[in-house]
């Protein structure tokens, strides 16, 4: 099936020229900001709905289905605070900007930290959150949001699967990750705050005439061994419904 998705262009645009700086060996590129993101969660009549922002036809993630969220800004230093409070404290003002919602620190659960490939023209590290509740009324930002909707995370995956929206690996893996936190909230909680935050430095390149975006653990995550066999973590993703394959971390 092909991606026909609002923005897949754009998304097909980021991985081809990923692929090519990595061919050409570029010099990796260091990192230039921290991000946070904010999977913003309710109780829904099916089971747990999170919030997810469509990306106007332009700019970063152009067209893409994303949860709120954005870079580290000077305003969120918190005096005498950790990185994992300053973390917070963007996720908030992040999720108030873009969706009128207001969420706590002790609502947001962190559960994965992310790095694009090293030769990404901009690289930025993203921590992402599971806000566990929230408040206020949303009120989507004209700027940052050009449609919203409340969904079941499998819910949207197979929208995904059938070509009618687009998201990027990270959200990806987020939604396949969220469908097995269980039927409420409540067991989202106790699932999510018993799990440790994992750590994806992405890899891409062609693996078996495809391109694979790996991640720690897997076998070719080095490099590319003919012949090799072992543990595989990566997604392949040259058509729909992509394959996540996790055979490194218990979910």
């Amino acid at each position: 099936m092909t991606d026909a998705a609002p923005g897949a262009d754009a998304l097909r645009a980021f991985m081809a020229q990923t692929e090519a700086a990595g061919e050409a060996k570029a010099e990796p590129v260091p990192i230039s900001a921290r991000a946070a993101t904010v999977v913003v969660a309710r109780e829904g009549e099916f089971g747990p709905e999170i919030l997810m922002l469509r990306r106007p036809e332009r700019g970063t993630f152009a067209g893409a289905w994303v949860f709120p969220g954005g870079k580290v800004d000077p305003e969120d230093a918190v005096p005498g605070g950790t990185m994992a409070d300053e973390l917070k404290a963007t996720a908030i003002r992040e999720t108030k900007e873009e969706t009128g919602l207001d969420v706590v620190p002790a609502d947001l659960v962190q559960i994965s930290q992310w790095e694009p490939p090293e030769v990404t023209a901009v690289r930025i590290r993203t921590w992402f959150f599971v806000a566990l509740a929230s408040s206020g009324t949303f009120v989507p930002s004209p700027d940052e949001v050009a449609e919203w909707m409340w969904i079941r995370p499998i819910d949207m995956l197979e929208r995904h699967a059938q070509g009618s929206v687009t998201l990027y690996p990270p959200t990806f893996i987020t939604l396949t990750a969220l469908t097995g936190c269980g039927s409420s909230i409540a067991e989202w909680s106790t699932h999510l705050r018993d799990l440790q935050s994992r750590e994806y430095s992405t890899r891409m390149r062609k693996s078996d005439g495809t391109t694979a975006l790996f991640w720690q653990g897997d076998y070719e995550y080095d490099a590319e061994q003919p012949g090799a066999t072992g543990p595989r973590h990566r997604i392949v993703t040259g058509s729909l419904p992509w394959t996540y394959i996790n055979e490194v971390w218990a979910s």
